[in-house]
């Protein structure tokens, strides 16, 4: 089994009624692949679990608050590639 103590782990929340999606390892990678593979009526916040610290919210499938915007500048090209279809998203392996 994983020690997930030293993994830094996202937790996802629905953003209209603050139900616990799920979490997954915190990369660039998987933020960017759950964030485009989300429905477009589905808006989101991710958190990361050991600060309870921000991430990003979604409204749909546009971002809304992204406290880090010089990071949002280094993932926004991948994952507006990503939403185009020009890339595939691939999937985000996520555990409870």
């Amino acid at each position: 089994m994983t020690n997930t103590n030293s993994i830094p782990i996202v937790d996802c929340y629905d953003r209209n009624t603050n139900d616990y999606l799920g979490s997954f390892e915190q990369t660039d990678e998987n933020i960017i692949n759950y964030i485009a593979g989300q429905s477009p009526f589905q808006s989101i916040y991710l958190v990361e679990q050991r600060t309870d610290t921000l991430i990003l919210t979604t409204i749909g499938n546009f971002l809304d608050q992204v406290p880090n915007q010089q990071w949002l500048q280094q993932i926004l090209p991948l994952l507006i590639a990503k939403q185009t279809g020009e890339i595939p998203i691939e999937s985000v392996p996520i555990f409870s």
